[in-house]
């Protein structure tokens, strides 16, 4: 099996149970804010979906979703998660996908995965050309350089079943780039434990940068909101 598979094999336990993620709590939240601002949106397309556990709840919240995934192993998990839901296999960079959404979400800072300014801008680009004219976009970013902090540990441990999952994370930063290597330890009865190692590099953007993408990209001014769970905030702009 493949660390990407791994990982799919243990995101829950580790999203989830170990870091308390509510996923169907944000689902609901995401649908009020685009509904605040766009009261018909009635379609919905989740960029970088992951394994598809927002859009399991968005599905019940929106008359048509679609989803957006690069990883393989990601993507195969959220097809058969989301059972009849069409899930792309793109890079949220460069996708066309033929039609426009009432509302795109890139969540869980997938957005920090772009290395440059330009890729941001190309990035907000194509989520922009995804939307209706008056359309809303839901952005979560990934932390600002004053937010992050290097040299820090973080853990978590979480059991369900068969499945006991832990993992350890070390945060580094160079110039606006964070680095974070995690350790992972999967046991599952019968199958043994395994052992694997990833790094993550994103970019560490700040707030005015994210503002003048939005803005670039066709938005009217992004409006800053509360976190889930810590400082970073979340974005909603809508397409003029």
């Amino acid at each position: 099996m493949s660390h990407d598979q791994d990982l799919t094999s243990a995101y829950e336990l580790i999203y989830v149970l170990a870091a308390g993620k509510d996923y169907e709590q944000e689902a609901r939240d995401i649908a009020a804010l685009i509904r605040e601002r766009q009261p018909a949106a009635d379609s919905l397309l989740d960029v970088a979906c992951g394994t598809g556990l927002h859009l399991s709840f968005l599905r019940t919240m929106f008359g048509h979703v679609e989803g957006l995934e690069m990883s393989d192993p990601m993507l195969q998990a959220a097809t058969t998660l989301l059972d009849g839901i069409t899930v792309h296999a793109a890079d949220m960079r460069d996708f066309h996908l033929g039609r426009t959404f009432g509302a795109v979400t890139c969540l869980f800072s997938s957005i920090g995965y772009a290395q440059s300014v330009g890729e941001l801008n190309q990035t907000l680009g194509c989520l922009a050309a995804h939307l209706e004219p008056g359309g809303v976009l839901i952005l979560e970013p990934w932390f600002t350089p004053d937010q992050w902090t290097p040299g820090a540990v973080h853990h978590g441990l979480a059991g369900d079943g068969d499945r006991r999952v832990s993992r350890m994370c070390y945060s580094q930063r160079s110039g606006t780039t964070s680095t974070m290597t995690m350790h992972y330890l999967l046991g599952e009865t019968g199958a043994g434990i395994r052992h694997w190692t990833e790094e993550h590099t994103m970019t560490l953007f700040t707030e005015g940068q994210y503002r003048d993408a939005v803005r670039q990209a066709g938005f009217g001014d992004p409006e800053h909101l509360p976190g889930w769970r810590d400082e970073r905030p979340r974005i909603a702009a809508v397409k003029k």
